[in-house]
């Protein structure tokens, strides 16, 4: 036990504080009891209250009434009786004292009368012993953002209104959601069930105590060597997730809305708010050395050497799509490759699709041969005033594209027709995501709307335009839908600031749907609008007829449509989950809820040496396992990350807290060990 003034008991197993002896109706969460000395110089009471451990046998007291819990001195003031505990209540914030019959009331300035601290001094002292002040740990913190007074949350109410973009200017959105501690029971039996890969050895190591089932990289390389308990190669991915911060490997002048590796992983694509697609080559590891600007300068007036270059990069650009201006708006909301990577398909907020040859298959990667072919997704009936496409998909065979529209729409366009073979009403809101659920079959479609609903369309059985059932459990508009690509699983992103994945078989029937009159019932935030503000304190912590297997949470989904995904199946066996943010980091979960990895962009080294010019090279061990020597600001988003389907390797695409310019970075794995060892090496980069 701490001799410490003020310290807080802790049992040396667990972080939490010691809370036995807790009054009835102050729960450990709510309310935490102190260690004070009163042998001790600093905090020496000379009034009649005796200070203790707070320790009790008696595990469920009842709260008496104030009147019963306190006598009355001669010069009116509360007269505790007999020996004192001090405890704090993590709602209110205010201190109370605890009787040994486990009683309580508010304390008082009269009660430390004659006292060398004052009331706002012990306050002080308590709040920061449990965290809820500045210096707390990051679990303290985390427990303080999830009980802030009501006070704190109108001032920043009334900053949101002061401030309509960017919201109140904190440095983060307030996390209302308790994040877990534990393995979710859920996401345990998805683990061990064998649809995401065999069950990982941490559970054989709990089985069988006698044996070390560690992993370790050289453990594993040995029993696949000599041919004992020979691992899958997967278990490889599994122990090198990405957690470097990264190094930057393009930059824009603009936003960069997307960013995916082919399936092949041999190249990556995006797509930025300058109309254009950028493709390019990741076979081999991007070049160092001096740099230079690939693309073509562009006019700037307010340039003091009269242009500016747009885009710069130390990957190779095998091939740069411009899109036509006059049949676009705003920004390119998608781009989609075909499974043989022959096609590339993206999106504007207009009526029409785009379809490039990559021309992989010819080698006329460099010829900039960027002839497109424009798809009207109407069949010629469309307004560009009032329509535009959100998202779109290819499908397994690249003989078909599903899109998503502002108005609701969604459609099935046939590529060898040119034709639009089927059009649905599916929602009442905008379509934000569309997708295949099954890469074997075109039967099966998603589609994710601002309704806050995934509908489940079975083209087999599509009568009256009505889905074959919907996924219910966002309480906001969905950003993203990913499928897991065998037809049952699949993820989603959402502006209720979780991510969720879903069995299809589990979705709500037609029937029930209208039963409990789910399309008329509202349980998110009312008028809140998630491009303008932070995200309020939801009504409902989770939906009443929540669907989901799983629910994972820390990300923050604001302003744009964040995207999320599953690890590839060849390296992970798809067990872990993981997401954008606008809080400018990558997050990471495995199935059973827990984060495995948060990356911050802040920290991201940039393309360029800050005393050479030359370009960063991502493969540097001291690059690779240090951070960036400052915060590059807080106002960072990441929009869209992509997992090499081959290489513990992810890339990330963002764009900074101006607005504005954009960045794509790549975040490598590499071994702990190293990264402490070298964690004092950086040079100023």
């Amino acid at each position: 036990m701490s001799s410490i003034p003020g310290a807080f008991f802790t049992d040396d197993s667990d972080d939490e504080p010691y809370n036995d002896g807790l009054p009835g109706g102050l729960s450990p969460t709510a309310s935490d009891l102190i260690e004070t000395d009163p042998d001790d110089g600093d905090f020496a009471p000379e009034s009649d209250i005796a200070f203790t451990d707070g320790d009790s046998d008696d595990e469920d007291l009842d709260m008496a009434d104030e009147d019963e819990a306190e006598d009355v001195a001669d010069d009116g003031s509360p007269e505790p009786r007999g020996t004192l505990s001090i405890g704090i209540d993590r709602a209110t914030r205010s201190i109370l004292l605890v009787d040994s019959n486990g009683n309580s009331r508010p304390l008082t300035e009269a009660d430390l009368a004659g006292s060398a601290l004052t009331f706002a001094q012990l306050q002080a002292m308590l709040l920061s012993r449990l965290g809820l002040a500045s210096g707390g740990g990051r679990r303290r913190r985390a427990e303080a953002n999830d009980e802030d007074e009501d006070e704190e949350d109108e001032e920043e109410d009334s900053d949101e209104d002061e401030h309509p973009y960017w919201g109140a200017p904190r440095k983060k959105t307030k996390q209302w959601y308790e994040l877990p501690t534990e393995p979710n029971e859920t996401g345990v039996r998805l683990e061990r069930g064998g649809e995401f890969g065999p069950p990982p050895k941490s559970y054989i190591a709990k089985e069988r105590k006698f044996t070390d089932y560690s992993p370790s990289f050289p453990s594993v390389l040995r029993e696949r060597e000599l041919n004992i308990l020979r691992s899958p190669k997967s278990q490889l991915g599994h122990l090198a997730i990405p957690n470097t911060p990264g190094v930057e490997v393009a930059q824009h002048q603009s936003k960069v809305y997307s960013g995916q590796y082919s399936a092949d992983g041999n190249f990556f694509y995006s797509a930025s708010q300058a109309m254009r697609v950028y493709i390019y080559d990741t076979r081999n590891a991007p070049r160092t050395g001096n740099k230079s600007v690939l693309d073509a300068p562009i006019p700037r007036s307010n340039s003091m050497y009269g242009t500016s270059w747009q885009h710069r990069t130390s990957m190779k650009t095998i091939k740069v799509v411009k899109a036509n201006r006059a049949l676009c708006q705003w920004t390119i909301t998608d781009a989609t490759l075909s499974a043989d990577n022959q096609f590339l398909c993206y999106s504007s907020i207009t009526p029409y699709l785009h379809l490039v040859k990559t021309g992989e298959e010819t080698g006329a990667w460099e010829s900039g041969d960027d002839d497109q072919t424009v798809l009207d997704i109407t069949n010629g009936r469309g307004s560009m005033s009032r329509f535009g496409v959100w998202s779109v998909r290819f499908s397994n065979d690249a003989k078909e594209l599903v899109a998503g529209a502002n108005d609701g729409q969604m459609f099935v366009y046939d590529l060898e027709t040119q034709r639009t073979i089927l059009r649905v009403d599916a929602h009442s809101d905008d379509v934000n995501a569309v997708a295949f659920a099954d890469s074997s079959s075109s039967n099966l479609l998603l589609s994710g709307s601002d309704d806050s609903f995934i509908k489940v369309w079975d083209r087999r059985s599509l009568s009256g335009q009505r889905a074959s059932g919907t996924l219910v459990g966002h309480t906001e508009g969905i950003t993203f839908v990913e499928p897991k690509g065998d037809g049952r699983y699949c993820l989603s992103n959402g502006k209720d600031q979780g991510m969720k994945l879903w069995d299809l078989r589990m979705m709500v029937t037609n029937e029930e749907f209208d039963q409990k009159r789910l399309n008329r019932l509202d349980f998110g935030i009312p008028g809140w609008d998630y491009r303008q503000s932070y995200y309020s304190k939801p009504r409902y912590k989770e939906h009443p007829h929540d669907v989901s297997v799983m629910t994972y949470r820390g990300h923050a989904v604001l302003r744009t449509l964040i995207r999320c995904h599953f690890s590839p199946a060849s390296t992970t066996d798809q067990r872990y989950v993981y997401s954008g943010s606008s809080d400018g980091k990558i997050h990471i979960w495995s199935l059973d809820g827990l984060v495995m990895q948060t990356l911050d962009r802040r920290y991201t080294h940039p393309l360029l040496n800050r005393n050479t010019g030359d370009y960063n090279d991502p493969s540097s061990s001291i690059l690779r396992s240090s951070s960036a020597p400052g915060a590059r600001g807080w106002g960072r988003t990441v929009r869209d990350v992509a997992w090499h389907p081959y290489r513990p390797e992810i890339m990330s695409t963002s764009w900074g807290e101006d607005g504005e310019s954009g960045s794509i970075a790549l975040h490598e794995w590499s071994e702990k060990g190293w990264e402490r060892r070298a964690e004092g090496a950086l040079g100023a980069v």
